[in-house]
């Protein structure tokens, strides 16, 4: 009876049968949404409040903490397609993306709140250790940040429910903002008694440790289950297509 039915109709119908079947639960949505959370609650701070920290809090020049603020946003420009080849050569048993939050959130957490950290030292060595400490908490933040987008096309092969975690994944990404510029210097003042450095970095310490909570369990609860076999270009090819199509892609947090 079903003899004029040709082969590629079969396929058409398991694509779409198996399309149909593979949908992401609502809880994953949530979680896929923590990772962006987690990162602005802690890189928003360094987009708003750095600037400030650096000359008002721990005692740099405008100068020179603008320099800094500089050179990091170049190393950062360099590191975001480097770190997107490295995703893509990335195989492990959690899949391409999906481990960088767990190898990155812990880095990510202690050096953002380094940074936010006053030590006791001479004026040249504070100048090294802020330098190094912002370098460090933007590599991170690149390192953590860059699987946010490339892991969502594994997550699911449903186009709704991509958009919908996406959609998710904004608004708590938002949540992460408005929390961070709201109430980090409200809370450093309140834990800090007065002491503006103790205060930052016990509240930079907190947020910190929430951040890091909630990446693990994004981490924890998300399944790459669709590993797409892109094609892997270089770094070179990366930064160029980064350039060209995003020119400001290192920008995330504006004061």
């Amino acid at each position: 009876m079903n003899s004029n039915i040709e082969p590629s109709d079969h396929n058409v119908a398991a694509a779409q049968a198996l399309l149909k079947n593979d949908r992401l639960p609502f809880h994953r949505k949530i979680t896929y949404g923590f990772t962006d959370m987690s990162g602005n609650l802690l890189y928003c701070i360094i987009g708003s409040y750095m600037l400030y920290f650096f000359t008002n809090v721990f005692g740099l020049s405008v100068g020179t903490a603008g320099s800094l603020l500089l050179l990091g946003r170049v190393i950062d420009a360099i590191g975001a397609p480097v770190m997107g080849v490295l995703v893509d050569h990335t195989h492990s048993k959690y899949g391409k993306s999906r481990p960088w939050f767990l190898w990155m959130s812990l880095p990510f957490a202690i050096f953002v709140w380094l940074l936010f950290t006053t030590p006791a030292l001479g004026s040249t060595a504070k100048i090294i250790y802020a330098g190094g400490m912002y370098i460090f908490a933007e590599l991170s933040y690149t390192a953590m940040s860059t699987p946010i987008t490339s892991v969502l096309p594994n997550l699911t092969a449903n186009s709704a429910d991509r958009m919908s975690a996406n959609s998710i994944r904004l608004v708590l990404g938002n949540v992460g903002n408005f929390f961070a510029v709201t109430f980090i210097m409200p809370l450093a003042s309140a834990v800090g008694h007065g002491n503006d450095q103790r205060g930052w970095s016990i509240a930079v310490g907190i947020y910190a440790l929430v951040a890091f909570i909630f990446l693990l369990i994004g981490f924890l609860d998300m399944r790459e289950k669709n590993i797409e076999k892109d094609e892997i270009i270089t770094i070179k090819e990366s930064f160029k297509v980064d350039c060209k199509f995003n020119p400001n892609f290192w920008t995330n947090c504006s004061a």
